[in-house]
């Protein structure tokens, strides 16, 4: 497989977890409001907060490295 290739594969797996880790973001979310809305502030409303943020980091490290990444692409240069 040429080099190229494996960087566009990389790409895309990233890609695809970018948008599970969306979809879990949203699915959180849901559940804080589920929560918030019963005034049931226990642990899993602070657990669903807490890994909210910690998605939204893990978020922008995996953007970052697909934008890099992609930047890269034409020049060939990996």
């Amino acid at each position: 497989m040429a080099k190229i290739d494996e960087v566009k594969e990389t790409l895309n797996t990233f890609r695809v977890l970018f948008s599970l880790g969306i979809g879990t973001i949203i699915a959180l979310a849901g559940a804080v409001s589920v929560l918030y809305d019963s005034e049931n502030f226990g642990l899993k409303f602070y657990l669903a907060i807490v890994g909210i943020n910690i998605l939204i980091v893990l978020q922008i490290f995996i953007l970052r490295f697909v934008f890099k990444k992609t930047k890269l692409l034409p020049t060939a240069e990996f």
